[in-house]
């Protein structure tokens, strides 16, 4: 695909794009979710086995018949940590295939306890906590969740209430209980976040922003590239990019000017302000330093600073184009909550699905890029390094 730039040229469009884990399904992970989805077979597979005589199969089917609505949930539920666990030793290195090895065996032997009306809650309590707190580890240690891990620890959880839950009324135990939950899920969530963050900042260097560490930061979408040098022709049309924004945007360096063209400059404010232009989000002209969508502003106690410029795709799932190869970048975000009232940004859906109370979802924002043409900018597309800014806005404004 091709589209018109600036100056009149056309260039390939980088079509794959690489987001969060954290609202995706790890490719790893997709035995895991067959595997469930085979369940059934196998629980009709032990049906089977018993009306044919198999004894094992009988004694299992009658106390499974035997249990309780909530009992039988249970076992379901550990049954199914047990079955994703057993669908994961095939990944990662020996000792993290021992471990889930051994998930799911401890796994397997409560849901059966359970099953044949043995004493379970304990050993229950026990196996599927420490399933959770491993998960905890293992995500603030940097790596990145993806949503069937989410949802099995959830589901872990659900059966750790289930087994937690008074078998007799009182308060005192139906607090204690509730309590426990929500901390579970609390502290599930949170690790959540800490292992998303820590994961897109491990091995990343300063400034690198959206494009640097392990795994993209929550809320962005990457455009990707393959792992390949610019070319002369991609690094001069990257030096043409930044000088021609650099010459067309220099007039906006006094807000009042950018005012009159129709950027949005009110309530100034921060280090990395954007003032949008509704006037150029739909013109039709993509990538042209002359109407760029947003300029970006840093506040200063001697007066506003002009940073550069970003550009915005006119809608989203339309790549941006790729004028610099790998030098130029683009990423949109994803899974950011808006409020309603006012229409403002509220944060981004956490790793259990939710947004702020009275935000909405969004699934997916046009692609966009930075060019900064603040002098002496360590890099001149993506993120520009805040430490870098702060000690050049504090020299250049000293």
């Amino acid at each position: 695909m091709n589209l018109p730039l600036f100056h009149g040229g056309s260039v390939t469009i980088a079509e794959a794009s690489v987001g969060s884990p954290l609202y995706d399904i790890a490719p790893e992970h997709v035995g895991a979710i067959v595997a469930v989805l085979l369940m059934p077979v196998a629980a009709w597979y032990v049906r089977l086995g018993a009306s044919r005589g198999s004894r094992r199969a009988q004694t299992l089917l009658a106390g499974y018949d035997r249990l309780p609505t909530a009992d039988r949930i249970a076992a379901w539920l550990i049954a199914v940590s047990a079955v994703v666990h057993l669908a994961l030793i095939g990944h990662g290195p020996a000792a993290t295939k021992a471990l889930f090895l051994a998930d799911a065996i401890a796994l397997a032997w409560v849901a059966r306890r359970l099953v044949l009306g043995r004493p379970w809650r304990l050993p229950a309590v026990v196996v599927l906590t420490g399933s959770v707190a491993a998960w905890w580890a293992a995500a603030i240690g940097g790596e990145p969740p993806d949503q069937v891990a989410i949802a099995t620890k959830l589901v872990e959880i659900v059966a750790i209430t289930l087994a937690i839950a008074p078998r007799t009324p009182g308060r005192l135990k139906g607090l204690a209980s509730t309590s426990a939950t929500v901390a579970l899920v609390f502290v599930t969530a949170l690790a959540g976040w800490i292992g998303s963050f820590a994961a897109a900042a491990e091995g990343a260097e300063p400034g690198q922003g959206h494009h640097g560490g392990a795994a993209v930061a929550p809320g962005t979408l990457l455009t990707a590239h393959p792992g390949r040098d610019a070319t002369p022709e991609e690094r001069a049309a990257a030096d043409q990019l930044v000088a021609d924004t650099r010459r067309a945007i220099a007039k906006y360096a006094n807000p009042a000017v950018a005012a009159a063209d129709g950027y949005d400059v009110a309530g100034l404010a921060g280090l990395g302000f954007h003032a949008g232009n509704p006037l150029y989000e739909h013109d039709g002209r993509i990538l042209d330093p002359e109407r760029p969508e947003t300029l970006v502003y840093a506040d200063t106690r001697e007066g506003p600073v002009l940073l550069g410029a970003m550009f915005i795709m006119p809608k989203a799932h339309l790549p941006g184009p790729a004028v610099g190869g790998p030098l130029t970048p683009w990423h949109a975000h994803e899974q950011i909550c808006i409020g309603l009232l006012p229409p403002s940004l509220t944060g981004l859906v956490s790793p259990l699905g939710g947004c702020p109370v009275a935000s909405i979802a969004v699934p997916l924002t046009p692609e966009m890029i930075h060019v900064w043409t603040v002098p002496g900018a360590p890099q001149v597309f993506g993120d520009l390094d805040e430490a870098w800014l702060k000690e050049y806005l504090a020299t250049a404004r000293g």
